[in-house]
């Protein structure tokens, strides 16, 4: 795999998580668990390559801001939570 598709499949995952915080309804400072988000990732990733990509994924989500790590899972940010509802405006 080139780093080209390597870096397609992380931001692609990052984006995903990002719809996963929308699609539970995700609040700021709540955690989307990893029992939600890994079924969720499974159903909408079209050939499973999340799952080479999702810590990279995850750290750019918290290099971001957007979210956090958390025992349970991932912890959406107010700043995540924000770009979620911009997302919604445009």
């Amino acid at each position: 795999m080139d780093l080209s598709s390597t870096s397609n499949n992380i931001e692609n995952t990052a984006q995903l998580i990002m719809e996963a915080f929308r699609h539970f309804g995700t609040s700021p400072n709540e955690v989307l668990s990893y029992d939600q988000l890994l079924p969720y990732l499974d159903e909408k990733s079209e050939y499973q390559h999340y799952k080479d990509a999702l810590v990279e994924a995850e750290y750019h989500l918290t290099k971001e801001a957007y979210a956090t790590p958390d025992a349970a899972g991932l912890r959406l940010t107010p700043v995540g939570h924000q770009a979620l509802q911009q997302d919604n405006e445009a």
